[in-house]
């Protein structure tokens, strides 16, 4: 008999588990609220903004694209919790495509960052929903970018009917147990509570885009960093 089989066991087994959810919704709600705080505030501001404005030119090239970035980045926000909540009509859904693989990588990386990209891998062509697949990359990449030492080193390999993307981001050795809660949608290992703010769901995000356009996403904990491998369909060929 353990200490959960007694009447004074099973009380305190589920004080302890509403002690855990308590703790955790108020970590959710702290930094949902903190993330959406951001550009709520802003586009109130540029409202008060537009309100007033009385000269065109300024409404069009200055006021107007900074409602459309915080409206668009407040929309990928919802759309983020959304999916970690298991809405699946919230995961980009589009016409089937062929997408390079190499190619794209390459130019999500150079919106991110300005230093070269190590990759290494033939030219690949993979197929299913496009905005699916780029926003599983771009998850990756950017994970990559902002918690990495240095530029990650990515590598393309074919096998019969799928393409694996392995993206290893060189950094302190991280605990096995952070690395397997790494996908979990809000957890924020130590090293990104100390360094950047954010809601933690990208690699949450990353993998159930991954997995909505038919392939997978895996997340471990090597020497000298972490490796993050994403599993697509690979295009047939002619």
């Amino acid at each position: 008999m353990n200490g959960t089989d007694t009447p004074m066991g099973q009380e305190a087994h589920l004080e302890a588990l509403a002690d855990e959810l308590t703790a955790i919704r108020r970590r959710v709600v702290n930094v949902v609220g903190h993330e959406l705080r951001t550009p709520v505030t802003t586009i109130h501001g540029l409202a008060g903004e537009l309100s007033a404005a009385d000269d065109l030119e300024t409404v069009r090239d200055v006021i107007g694209p900074a409602l459309l970035r915080n409206a668009a980045r407040l929309t990928v926000l919802l759309d983020d919790l959304l999916v970690a909540a298991g809405i699946e009509t919230a995961i980009p859904v589009d016409s089937p495509g062929h997408l390079e693989l190499a190619d794209e990588v390459r130019a999500i990386w150079g919106d991110l960052r300005s230093s070269m990209l190590q990759l290494e891998g033939p030219p690949t062509t993979v197929s299913g929903p496009l905005t699916g697949i780029r926003r599983a990359l771009r998850a990756v990449l950017e994970n990559a970018a902002a918690y990495g030492t240095s530029e990650p080193e990515v590598s393309i390999t074919e096998d019969e009917g799928t393409v694996t993307v392995r993206v290893f981001s060189p950094g302190p050795d991280i605990h096995p147990e952070e690395a397997r809660l790494a996908t979990e949608p809000f957890f924020r290992g130590e090293r990104a509570v100390t360094s950047q703010a954010g809601l933690g769901m990208g690699l949450s995000i990353a993998k159930a885009v991954a997995e909505g356009a038919g392939g997978t996403l895996s997340f471990e904990a090597t020497v000298g960093g972490t490796l993050t491998s994403i599993v697509l369909p690979r295009a047939p060929i002619p």
